[in-house]
Parts: C-alpha cells; structure tokens; sequence
C-alpha cells in the first residue's frame, strides 16, 4: 500500500539510527490553540522497526532487546511492507474488568492477567517513504490507516478540542501527565522538541 504524503524531504534519512525525538516536560500548561492531547503512557518509549534489517525497538540510548512475541503481534497488525512506528511499551496493562455473578448469585469481579501491550502514536516512515517532515495530524492519519488495533496493539487515542474535559477523562482513567502535542508539527529524531509538552497540570484557557 502506497501512501500521498504532501511534504516532501528529499534529504531525509530513516536509518538504523533513528531515535525517538524526546518531549519537553513541563508542571503546568496553559491550554494551547492548534494542539491535540494524548495520555502520557507510563511504559518503555521506542520506535519500532518493521521491515528492516538491525534492530527491532529502538529506545532513547539505541536498540532494545526481546519482546520478540509483541514484535511479531505488532507487525502482523500493520498493513505493509516496512514502518518505524513511535509509540510505548507498556508493562502490565490491564483491560477494564466486567462485574460477573457466580451461581450464587454473588457479585464479583474476573480478574485478568496482566500483559505487555504496544500503543503507537507516531509514523516515520512506510513503505521507503519518510514522513518526518509531514505534519503531526497527517501522520497520524496515516498511522490510523496502517494499523489495526488488537489485544496487544493499541493506537493511542487523542482529541485536538475539549481538551480540559477529555483531561478530566484521563485523570479518571489513572493517567498522571498528558501530552499536548502541536498538530503542524515536524519530527525531529533525537531532539528534545518544545512542539510536544509532557504536561504534570493542564490549566483551562484563560478568560479574554
């Protein structure tokens, strides 16, 4: 599957070399116009590398070794001959639990084994073709045609309005920071980029 990317950088390279480009972290935040949000993940951050020769996952200070049986669950979720897909791997994730009622009739609640989980929120590059210098959303869009979620690949999700409700939501769901990301942005591997905010306190925008 071929992708139309509107931004073309004939200088980039996507190479065993790459690594995640890094957010600046903040405590507070004033809400900001053109930005989405996503939950901050509390996991290991790579970038994985499907198609490729060398590494698998690659972390901040280079490759990751294992998580051979989630690689293999990635890769046969995403719809392509090679990617390098940005995301997290969480350890111990666990699904919402359904209320069941024994044959007594009592209440109780089915406990699920914990498991490790991939959740993407980036593409660099697919099928040979960098996206670095394509917009934020327009990756995205790509990444949303490319994989399809499962039990153990998860697509992060976000919102780019209501922001301050969709934070509450978060907050709910036992998520301690969350990211606010500029929606134009361009990605810089191994760069710590100001375009993407891992916020500690959202503030509401303020009153004009």
């Amino acid at each position: 599957m071929k992708y139309s990317v509107s931004v073309v950088d004939p200088g980039a390279v996507v190479g065993s070399d790459l690594v995640p480009q890094r957010p600046k972290a903040v405590r507070e935040q004033a809400e900001l116009p053109n930005h989405i949000l996503e939950p901050a993940w509390s996991g290991t951050r790579v970038l994985v590398r499907i198609g490729h020769d060398g590494a698998r996952f690659v972390g901040y200070d280079g490759p990751i070794d294992g998580h051979r049986e989630l690689f293999d669950a990635i890769r046969a979720e995403t719809r392509c001959t090679t990617a390098i897909l940005d995301g997290v791997l969480v350890d111990n994730w666990e699904d919402e639990h359904d209320l069941e009622v024994d044959a007594s009739g009592n209440a109780y609640v089915r406990g699920l084994p914990a498991r490790k989980i991939f959740s993407a929120f980036d593409l660099l590059e697919v099928d040979g073709e960098s996206l670095l210098r394509v917009p934020l959303l327009e990756r995205k869009r790509h990444l949303e045609g490319l994989i399809t979620p499962s039990i153990n690949v998860r697509l992060t999700a976000y919102v780019t309005r209501g922001l301050r409700a969709w934070r509450d939501t978060l907050s709910g769901l036992g998520f301690k920071r969350i990211v606010l990301k500029d929606w134009n942005s361009t990605y810089s591997p191994g760069q710590t980029s100001p375009a993407w905010l891992v916020v500690d306190k959202l503030n509401p925008p303020k009153l004009k």
